[in-house]
């Protein structure tokens, strides 16, 4: 191909003002580097991304990085073709916007770039902060993360200032995911020019005990961010690194502008040789943490008063806490999902018990009941080699369990040993449970056997086949195969057992279960609910509020309104115009009708009000989550999930209502 002269002309132009440009930037960037580098530098390690738990830190004694410059703008050049001599229209990049960033798209199991699509910058700006962060619901913990991690365009109007990124990292910090803050991190360009996202790193680092890093990004930080986090940093930084006269004078300053924090300077002290006691620390901040594991400073009893589980989850792995408080730190990181169940396993058998208290386990722990009776139970349950022995440890547990609030927690920690349980006639009284058990925890095959044994005494034993009703509604809600006769008989059956053993409160949890069968598109007879009409025609709920209230309602219409018209653009066809076709045309089948009628083909208009339902359901749920909500709020919630398609989840959280309520 023949270029012309004056197209030559015009490229040579272009690649010279590029060259000249990049040539500028790069001078600019080793010459501030290199001023840089002359200014004394405090502290060793370089500031590294975040590295998954048991990867060794940087090693120490090298040279503190300096912080990042920010990436200089390289013009967009731009010609109009004619004659030579055509003026350079030079144009500035458009900057990369952070809070746009994200880690999951659609088949990784993020909710899609347009999630936000008919959602308003207010709705997002004001709701985002609330979402909780404290919950024991799995299945509202998987929502909530993906919410955060997916990859999306921002409603108009939203800054762009990183103060979105910023959030999502505080939340999934809050939440103690710290894998998930990770990898958001990693994605979020210009990270280092965020105050608050390095604020977050760096309490990441300090729940890890990973002090190099942690004071590389307070070398970084301090010369730019005038605030109280970072002087603190800086001061347990240097005292660390054995500069106490200016860790002093550290706090000279910070208590001169009237700052209070009695346990931050009680460790400085610890840290320059003068130990003392705390005595109260009931909002522990990640540097207390770090500096009270530095210090071997034992922790007070109030420390575990905390409600956040990537706080809780730190104090179960400090060696520095006592066996009480770490154990019922674990506990509440564990149901918060901020600790993995292995490590709660492994915190029941390093507890020591007496001889007498390991002859006794069930009455011990029915004396007790608290962590340490569960932990007592769990180490039973391992040493234990008869198996009705471990079935008692295990029911034990479990009862205790369901009473404390924290049934689906023991639920994963037993699951081990529930597994190694062989089903027998002897353990029949045990069926119920290891059903319950394994439905909870999504372990349909091996709730299997257990179903054969239940089903094979209830021919001749009234208690089995009276627990055998109790079990199916939930066996229905969990999908399993062993309702597939299931009918309006098996609930009537259910409903008349019912009443006889609670009276009243059967009531509440018929209406619980048929709202919850209703949700998921069962079909619940009319007679079933006139029954619960001669109960009490008004009572007292926890609603959400109105307005939110009232939001769900109407992002789940116009998402409702959205699929339908998505529907609607395939045309339908007559029954009679339907012919089998020859083999030899069935592959050609799709490029006719492209040919034919275009229309039909043209992709789905885009879901609309996506994250926003699902915003609006973790905030409607609370903390509390299914267990606490009431059956109303549970019918909407399950309605608005379902009209964006997230039936799976729809059926975990009915699951998860059921269990809490004793079905």
């Amino acid at each position: 191909m023949t270029v012309s002269p004056v197209r030559s002309s015009l490229i040579l132009k272009r690649v010279l003002v590029l060259a000249l440009v990049f040539a500028a930037a790069t001078s600019f960037v080793a010459l501030q580097r290199a001023n840089a580098q002359s200014v004394p530098v405090r502290l060793a390690p370089p500031p590294q991304k975040l590295q998954p738990p048991g990867q060794s830190p940087a090693p120490e004694g090298q040279p503190a990085a300096l912080p990042a410059l920010p990436a200089p703008q390289l013009p967009a050049v731009s010609t109009a073709t004619g004659s030579v001599g055509t003026a350079i229209e030079i144009d500035t990049l458009q900057t990369i916007n952070p809070d746009t960033a994200g880690v999951l798209n659609e088949q990784e199991g993020g909710f899609g770039v347009d999630m936000w699509a008919g959602t308003s910058r207010r709705m997002m700006e004001t709701l985002m902060g609330r979402l909780p962060v404290n919950i024991r619901s799995e299945t509202m913990r998987d929502l909530m993360r993906r919410l955060l991690l997916s990859t999306a365009t921002l409603p108009k109007g939203m800054a762009g200032d990183g103060s979105y990124i910023a959030r999502r990292v505080g939340l999934l910090a809050a939440m103690g995911d710290t894998l998930s803050v990770s990898r958001l991190l990693d994605a979020t360009p210009g990270r280092s020019n965020i105050d608050k996202l390095m604020r977050y790193e760096a309490d990441m680092r300090f729940l890890a005990n990973d002090n190099a890093r942690a004071c590389s990004l307070a070398a970084g930080q301090i010369g730019y961010q005038d605030n109280d986090y970072w002087q603190k940093a800086f001061i347990f930084c240097q005292a660390l690194a054995g500069e106490h006269d200016k860790a002093a004078l550290g706090v000279s300053m910070l208590q001169e502008t009237g700052n209070q924090d009695d346990a931050f300077y009680t460790l400085v002290e610890a840290l320059r040789g003068n130990p003392m006691a705390i005595r109260q620390l009931p909002d522990a901040t990640p540097m207390h943490l770090s500096m009270a594991r530095v210090t071997k400073t034992q922790l007070p009893n109030d420390v575990v008063s905390s409600t956040r589980p990537a706080v809780l989850r730190t104090i179960a792995i400090s060696p520095n806490a006592s066996v009480e408080i770490r154990l019922e730190a674990a506990e509440r990181a564990e149901m918060a999902g901020a600790l993995d169940v292995d490590t709660l396993r492994q915190l029941y058998t390093s507890v020591s018990f007496t001889e007498e208290d390991l002859a006794n386990p069930l009455s011990k722990a029915e004396a007790e009941s608290g962590p340490l009776s569960r932990a007592l139970l769990y180490r039973t349950s391992l040493i234990q080699t008869l198996p009705i022995a471990q079935a008692e440890a295990t029911a034990k547990a479990l009862s205790l369990g369901r009473e404390g609030g924290r049934y689906t927690s023991i639920v994963r920690v037993f699951m081990p040993v529930l597994k190694r349980i062989p089903p027998s006639a002897e353990l029949i009284w045990f069926a119920p449970e290891a059903i319950r058990a394994f439905l909870i925890g999504g372990e349909d095959d091996a709730a299997a056997p257990w179903f054969n044994l239940l089903n094979a005494g209830a021919q001749h034993n009234e208690e089995a086949a009276m627990a055998l009703k109790a079990l199916l509604p939930l066996a229905r809600l969990a999908g399993s195969a062993e309702t597939h006769e299931w009918g309006s008989v098996q609930l009537a059956n259910w409903w008349n057992q019912l009443k006889e053993d609670q009276g009243e409160n059967a009531r509440d949890k018929a209406a619980l279960l048929y709202t919850l069968f209703d949700g998921l598109g069962e079909n619940v007879p009319r007679d079933a609910w006139d029954a619960l009409l001669d109960g009490p025609q008004r009572i007292t709920m926890a609603m959400p509020n109105p307005a939110l209230w009232r939001s769900l309602e109407e992002a789940t219409r116009a998402a409702k309104m959205a699929r339908e018209s998505s529907s609607e653009t395939v045309l339908p066809v007559a029954e009679e115009a339907v012919q089998p076709l020859p083999a030899s045309t069935q592959t050609s089948v799709v490029s006719a009708v492209q040919m034919a009628a275009p229309e039909m083909t043209q992709p789905a208009p885009p879901r609309t009000r996506v994250g926003e339902i699902i915003l609006l359901s973790l905030i409607a749920l609370g903390e509390g989550g299914p267990g606490q909500a009431e059956p109303i709020v549970l019918s909407q919630i399950m309605e608005s999930l379902g009209v964006i398609g997230l039936d799976k989840e729809v059926r975990s959280l009915a699951l998860e209502a059921a269990v809490a309520a004793g079905l």
